[in-house]
């Protein structure tokens, strides 16, 4: 990862996981980004970041737009109801097999979150979502 994104640092490793946080520019601004991953466990209840990588913006934090045009109050997320602006963020389908876990996070995943930045801040200054892609649960934060 440190060799294809300098500013990324390996803040956890495990056996079988790995935490890094790093910075990724969009179009305008620098964020902070956390990225977690785990290999899938057989035979355990595996949380979402064991079966692919969840990056989550840090800094400065998602802003919410409940008068979003589209995909408010955040767009393409997991929304996280304890804290939405800290929802993993939506990178591909994952009922597509658009990323298996033979792919390098540094080649897709981060690239990925990079384009996703890109499109929020697009998002933010118009209220319309021209990131593309499919989502399979509610784009509201009312449950």
């Amino acid at each position: 990862m440190r060799r294809r994104w300098r500013t990324f640092d390996l803040a956890e490793q495990k056996d079988d996981s790995a935490v890094w946080f790093g910075g990724l520019v969009g179009i305008e601004r620098q964020y902070r980004v956390s990225v977690e991953y785990g290999h899938p466990a057989p035979g355990r209840d595996n949380a979402r970041w064991r079966l692919f990588p969840l990056v989550r913006v840090l800094s400065p934090q998602l802003e919410p737009r409940f008068d979003a045009l589209e995909e408010a109050p955040l767009p393409h997320v997991y929304f996280d109801y304890k804290d939405i602006t800290l929802s993993p963020l939506c990178l591909f389908d994952p009922n597509a097999n658009e990323w298996s876990h033979d792919d390098l996070i540094a080649e897709t995943t981060i690239p990925w979150a990079a384009d996703w930045l890109a499109c929020y801040e697009g998002w933010l200054a118009t209220g319309r979502w021209h990131g593309g892609g499919r989502h399979g649960q509610p784009h509201h934060a009312s449950q």
